[in-house]
């Protein structure tokens, strides 16, 4: 009996830098070793990455678009827009897989999905990790409302009719699409998470990270990863304000970079925040030791954001066995995890001194923390990728089954009964 087949369509793809490239880097293979052939369309990250490879028994094929550029909205704009044909053309030329996966780094890619599904006879299934064009008019790339975010929105909207399956990454999420007439039976959550393989606890005493960069006995706060225009940082910097010079002991380690950091940098030099250190992101083998090195993460999201992203950074916090503060919408996924899990605090209205005392807290309640910890650490037992492959594979085999949702209004065509 032939295998079953699936062809994902994203920008970056090892070792091109992204979370969603990581994540698909994690989930591939596992689908592989569930019985599925599985093929990656992405982009070329250097003139010398191979345009065939299979790594990990997933077949990777690659295109040459535009380099891509934060420097600004209209660059990044047209590198997005020179990878549309390009994504296009090679993946009709790709043999016909069983389902096509559609992701959303570029935004709108799932424009792609209707055109595969017409004229290679695939099923369709769209993994939402942000909805757009909500996320670009929240964060003032597009005018809210205006012409080109309604133009947008409603091409997106048919596009997501179009798939047979969407995956969305938080309960959030879902209530968002939800909202554009599309039918919940056919949206499946399946929440990101960390390999486990790559993060894990380690204690204080037995960690290098904390060695190398002389962090002692101090209660370590951090922020790792994005410094992305989606999260707020200005609670953090006047927490660390007020905890200066009356906890000397608490210190703020920023680990990573993004399109806010030099504003966060030239803000703690400003308020010269002598408890507040940067470090560039760490490699991904010393993941484990960073993130442990923490005694209390820090992850933040605006509130108009929520259902337009989730916080992925929380998984491997979790994975890293230690407790996170949530600063942002109480609704979100993030938030809902923490106070399920009991592993945290979730501040939906966050200011300085809310945070700073919440900060205090968790440094001196030592036996509430090891508690946390441990929760923490059980909690990130559950977000692992074996779990997420089994719900993928459930999403793929629905997709491929004669009984076909109608996303338009959630009944099943031809009479069949919908399935979940």
């Amino acid at each position: 009996m032939k295998s079953p087949s699936v062809l994902f369509l994203n920008r970056v793809y090892p070792p091109a830098d992204g979370a969603t490239g990581q994540l698909l880097a994690e989930l591939a293979p596992e689908l592989v070793k569930a019985g599925w052939q599985v093929t990656v369309l992405t982009s070329r990250p250097t003139p010398d990455a191979p345009l065939s490879e299979t790594v990990a028994g997933v077949r990777v094929e690659r295109v040459s678009g535009l380099p891509f550029t934060r420097a600004s909205h209209a660059r990044r704009a047209v590198s997005y827009l020179s990878l549309y044909p390009l994504l296009l053309w090679r993946a009709l030329k790709l043999p016909r897989t069983d389902v096509v996966v559609t992701l959303t780094d570029p935004p709108l890619q799932l424009l792609l999905g209707p055109v595969l599904k017409w004229t290679k006879r695939s099923r369709l299934v769209h993994w939402a990790q942000d909805v757009y064009p909500e996320l670009a008019e929240e964060l003032g790339v597009l005018r809210k409302g205006g012409v080109l975010a309604g133009l947008c929105r409603g091409l997106s909207t048919w596009a997501l009719r179009q798939h047979d399956r969407i995956i969305a990454v938080g309960r959030c999420m879902k209530r968002r699409l939800v909202a554009r007439g599309l039918a919940e039976s056919a949206i499946r959550v399946v929440t990101n998470w960390a390999d486990p393989a790559r993060v894990r606890p380690i204690p204080h005493a037995a960690n290098p990270f904390r060695r190398e960069h002389s962090l002692g006995s101090r209660f370590v706060v951090m922020y790792s990863g994005n410094f992305g225009l989606a999260h707020p940082f200005e609670a953090i910097l006047d927490a660390a304000r007020h905890l200066r010079s009356a906890y000397p002991g608490i210190l703020f380690l920023f680990v990573g970079d993004g399109p806010r950091l030099a504003w966060v940098q030239q803000q703690a030099r400003e308020m010269r925040l002598s408890n507040v250190r940067f470090l560039p992101p760490q490699p991904v083998e010393k993941l484990a030791e960073s993130l442990s090195a923490a005694d209390v993460h820090l992850a933040t999201m605006q509130e108009n954001l929520c259902g337009l992203v989730v916080p992925s950074k929380l998984y491997g916090i979790l994975a890293a066995g230690r407790p996170c503060v949530f600063l942002g919408p109480a609704a979100s996924e993030a938030a809902r995890t923490i106070k399920h899990y009991q592993c945290g605090t979730v501040i939906p209205a966050p200011h300085g001194l809310t945070l700073a005392n919440c900060l205090i807290k968790w440094s001196v309640q030592r036996a509430r923390w090891q508690l946390a910890a441990r929760q923490a650490a059980e909690a990130g037992k559950e977000f692992c990728v074996a779990e997420a492959a089994r719900a993928f594979g459930e999403t793929l085999t629905a997709a491929c089954a004669e009984e076909r949702i109608t996303l338009a209004d959630g009944r099943a065509e031809a009479g069949l009964p919908a399935r979940a």
